[in-house]
């Protein structure tokens, strides 16, 4: 257990802590440390970064890029934050309401993004250079309800192929 603490960034002293006594840059380390001490392929992080200033941002995903180079991890990273989903992804699904709307190499969706939602979505991001100007594009009309009555089926979206491992979801 020292070892695992120890890779992440923590003292064997922290051990013997109680939860309320970490910060939240500790809890993520622990909870890294937790999921590995199973030794898995994958991991799945469900907004691991969202809580956390910036700077401890930066050092937890340096933290997990070092552990998959090292142990030849994958992880399925889920997170609102388009920036980090950048640095961290190889590639990259954007859902909306549960459905993907593009899919494809962390390049191609940042960098040719297809779908109308992906585009807008990349519209919103902050960018750091007060130089550029960025226009945020709006989505026009109703948006649609998430809630499903029980027993309706989802509409499940077909998704085409628009380039090789590129694919964007057809409209129903």
């Amino acid at each position: 257990m020292d070892e695992l603490l120890e890779r992440v960034g923590l003292s064997s002293e922290h051990a013997a802590r109680y939860p309320h006594e970490f910060s939240g840059g500790q809890r993520q380390r622990v909870c890294i440390a937790r999921a590995l001490a199973s030794d898995p392929k994958l991991i799945i992080a469900d907004e691991a970064l969202s809580a956390l200033d910036v700077s401890i941002q930066a050092q937890i995903i340096n933290l997990f890029m070092d552990l998959q180079a090292e142990r030849g991890l994958a992880y399925l990273f889920i997170s609102h934050d388009m920036a980090v989903v950048e640095k961290m992804s190889h590639r990259v699904a954007v859902l909306y309401l549960g459905q993907i709307m593009e899919m494809g190499s962390r390049r191609q969706v940042f960098e040719t993004p297809t779908h109308d939602y992906t585009r807008r979505l990349l519209s919103a991001v902050p960018v750091a250079d007060p130089t550029i100007e960025r226009r945020i594009a709006m989505i026009e009309g109703e948006i649609p309800n998430p809630v499903r009555r029980v027993g309706d089926e989802p509409a499940i979206l077909a998704h085409e192929e628009i380039n090789p491992g590129h694919f964007i979801a057809k409209s129903a």
